[in-house]
């Protein structure tokens, strides 16, 4: 779920990039840079549940 909005998130900013205005476009880039970040943070701090 997470990683197919990322993607949403960068389709639209390629076509922004591509048809749209350059503000939108770096706006789109920064957002799903953050939420990139913000998947990577969330599955970094997991636990794993691990038992040797």
């Amino acid at each position: 779920m997470f990683l197919t909005a990322l993607f949403a998130l960068l389709l639209a900013a390629l076509a922004a990039a591509a048809f749209g205005p350059m503000r939108l476009a770096g706006l789109l880039t920064a957002a799903s840079f953050l939420a990139a970040v913000l998947v990577y943070l969330h599955h970094a701090t997991d636990p794993l549940p691990l038992s040797f």
